[in-house]
């Protein structure tokens, strides 16, 4: 260990060579011969060893970063030299590149302030826009046109002036000057935005960002979407106002950066100590875990269990796969909340919200296609298009709770399509074709189309929702408020003692931050698979489903996008008691919420029978045989009127001997006018297209 720090390159030079870990190992020269071998220019080092090795020297490196961090540089190049002159002669460039810093060096985005422009710092944020790589220009020949002298004029800080005049004392003229391109030196740059992390961000707040540039090889490593640490040194730029005269006096702040780190091993930002882990063992192994994590899961909100349970199966989700075929499978699961008003499904989501260790709450009309997905802007700076992260993609491995779904815009809906079935987003505007990860789950709420479910109307004529979001839901719940005396009365004093004493009926089985903690070691260390007994029932209950729609004239109950949901749910139930292998208990349970599910909103309200079509074609097989009917009636009475338009009353009259009602027919007949299979040449009169 050394302490003085007068020669900058010298102690980090010692500190590479001389530096070991606790098994003696010399990791960072093992590092440099790694490097010589894979053509790599940057030697990465844990700065917390830099802390162990030399205090003095991290210390300054924090306050004095720009001479530090090239001392470093220069250190790193000495040591190549040693190890490996001839790739040191061809690449001639190298940097250190740190991590790891201690908490105190740990800024969040929202603390920054001026005493810290200047120091090395580290950020956590989510990656919201991404320019291009560009050439940076660093060092540029400039050649006089006058003498056809070359002079060499490093730049900084983004920006190069020709020189003021020229260097040759025979000339000494103000110019022209040339830029020789070819001659200069250019190296890769990039600027980032980076945004503070939904969990981060205080209630009512708009969350801050900071620009953050990258050089060298740093370039290309994140995208919009991208949850990274960046450590860097912090630099005030001046504001600039076409619209006042003279520079304005406030100044705005950029990171360098020295080295970025994506999260691409999913940590879930949390910090799970060795306390922590042993606790969540302890959770794993107790019998009635599933029981106590559905019961800690929206304590404040009565009853509800069988959609309690759907969300904690959503929150650890099942287990994704990519096939050798490259097709991917999703194991995220997605939720849909229908019910009456007053029956806490904003509630329910905003504590998805909280519980989840990645997830962005998004309601209704203050949602746009471009906020859920990206959107593509131009550069402030550039004036170029970039692309910015929405909320399906700032939600990636996590989960995007999206209240009022049926208060948003028909187009804006129809956007989260693709995010919900192939958990990616695409964009291809402005000349930029770009396809982002949104692998999250998704948990919607919406109200029924007439305020109120009626529970004589099919499920599809409920939800004002198209066929096609419906279908990719894994459940779909209906909350229905209907007086019931006993329970009216047991809810009455369960709210009443909320607001009296701020504590429920019984005490919570699973602390909230724990309870979090576990879902973040679940999904981190569980991948249960399939056992051959599990995938036996499962097997057995979709070929009994299937079974009943054999018959020609036969509802079908259930389709392969059902069984799909059964297995992400058994990967789930099992992974909520971190096993690695899925019993056939766990196919049980899902089974059950499946069916569950089903019976609500899968019923069609004519034969009492399950017919899966209400949700996957919003039309049941017995509705759809109806209108079939009433097309072919029409068609006939066209005929009969050689072409012409049928009245409606007449087709009412006659189609009322079929069983059908008179709002039965005048709802259809408008529904096939407006796909156009109808028009209406006068009032009162239909015709076919």
């Amino acid at each position: 260990m050394v302490s003085d720090t007068t020669d900058p390159v010298a102690a980090f030079n010692e500190f590479i060579r001389e530096f070991r870990d606790e098994d003696g190992n010399y990791i960072y020269r093992e590092q440099i011969q790694q490097m010589t071998v894979e053509d790599e220019i940057s030697l990465k080092v844990d700065f917390t060893d830099v802390i162990k090795f030399n205090p003095e020297l991290a210390r300054r490196t924090i306050d004095e970063p720009r001479e530090f961090l090239e001392a470093g540089n220069r250190a790193v190049t000495e040591v190549v030299e040693i190890e490996d002159s001839d790739y040191a002669f061809t690449t001639r460039e190298f940097f250190i590149r740190f991590f790891n810093m201690s908490e105190t060096d740990i800024i969040p985005l929202r603390g920054i302030r001026a005493d810290d422009v200047g120091k090395l710092v580290m950020l956590y944020g989510i990656t919201t826009r991404a320019t291009v790589v560009k050439p940076l220009l660093i060092e540029g020949f400039f050649q006089c046109q006058n003498c056809q002298e070359i002079m060499i004029l490093p730049q900084e800080e983004g920006r190069y002036n020709p020189p003021h005049h020229c260097q040759n004392p025979g000339c000494g003229r103000a110019g022209p000057f040339k830029l020789l391109t070819e001659e200069s030196k250019f190296v890769d740059w990039q600027k980032v935005t980076i945004q503070e992390r939904p969990e981060n961000l205080p209630p009512g707040q708009m969350p801050r960002s900071v620009s953050v540039l990258l050089k060298h090889d740093m370039v290309d490593r994140v995208r919009p979407g991208d949850r990274i640490s960046v450590i860097g040194v912090l630099q005030s730029i001046p504001d600039f106002s076409k619209k006042t005269p003279g520079k304005l006096a406030t100044f705005h702040i950029n990171m360098n950066a020295n080295f970025v780190i994506p999260e691409e091993q999913d940590r879930e930002a949390l910090e799970i100590s060795e306390e922590d882990e042993q606790a969540i063992l302890e959770l794993a192994k107790d019998p009635w875990i599933h029981t106590k994590i559905v019961d800690s899961l929206a304590p404040s909100i009565y009853g509800n269990r069988d959609i309690k349970e759907s969300i904690a199966l959503l929150l650890f989700g099942g287990i994704p796969k990519e096939l050798p075929d490259g097709l991917k499978i999703r194991g995220e699961s997605n939720m849909l909340l229908i019910g009456d008003p007053g029956t806490a499904k904003s509630q329910i989501l905003r504590y998805v919200a909280t519980i989840a260790p990645r997830a962005l709450y998004t309601s209704g009309r203050g949602t746009s296609a471009a906020g859920l997905t990206v959107a593509v802007l131009r550069d402030q700076d550039t004036g170029e298009f970039t692309l910015e992260a929405g909320a399906l993609v700032l939600s990636d491995r996590g989960v995007c709770c999206i209240d009022e779904l049926d208060k948003m815009r028909t187009e804006d809906r129809s956007s989260i399509h693709e995010a919900m079935e192939q958990r990616t987003v695409s964009v291809a505007k402005a000349g930029i074709v770009a396809t982002l990860n949104a692998r999250c789950s998704i948990i919607a709420a919406a109200n029924p189309k007439f305020g109120r479910y009626i529970a004589s109307r099919s499920a599809a004529e409920n939800i004002n929702l198209p066929v096609t979001i419906l279908s990719r839901f894994d459940l779909i719940w209906i909350v229905r408020d209907e007086p019931e005396a006993d329970i009216d009365k047991v809810k009455a004093q369960h709210i009443l003692r909320l607001h009296s004493s701020g504590v429920t009926e019984k005490e919570t089985p699973i602390d909230k931050e724990i309870l979090k903690k576990y879902i973040s070691y679940a999904k981190l260390n569980s991948h249960p698979r399939l056992s051959e007994e599990a995938a036996t029932r499962l097997e057995g209950f979709y070929l009994e489903m299937r079974k009943a729609g054999e018959a020609s004239d036969s509802p079908i109950a259930i389709t392969p996008r059902q069984l799909e949901s059964l297995i992400r749910l058994t990967e789930s139930h099992a992974r909520m008691a971190l096993r690695s292998e899925a019993s056939i208990e766990d196919a049980e349970a899902a089974i059950r919420l499946l069916s569950v599910s089903l019976r609500q909103v899968g019923i069609d309200p004519e034969t009492g029978k399950l017919d899966i079509d209400v949700v996957m074609v919003g039309a049941s097989s017995s509705t759809r045989s109806k209108i079939e009917t009433l097309m072919d009636l029409i068609a006939e009475m066209e005929l009969e009127n050689k072409g012409q338009a049928v009245p409606i009353d007449r087709i009412i009259e006659k189609a009322h001997d079929f069983g059908m009602t008179k709002d039965f027919i005048e709802r259809n007949i408008e529904r096939m006018r407006q796909d156009g299979m109808l028009f209406q040449p006068k009032a009162g009169f239909v015709k076919r297209t």
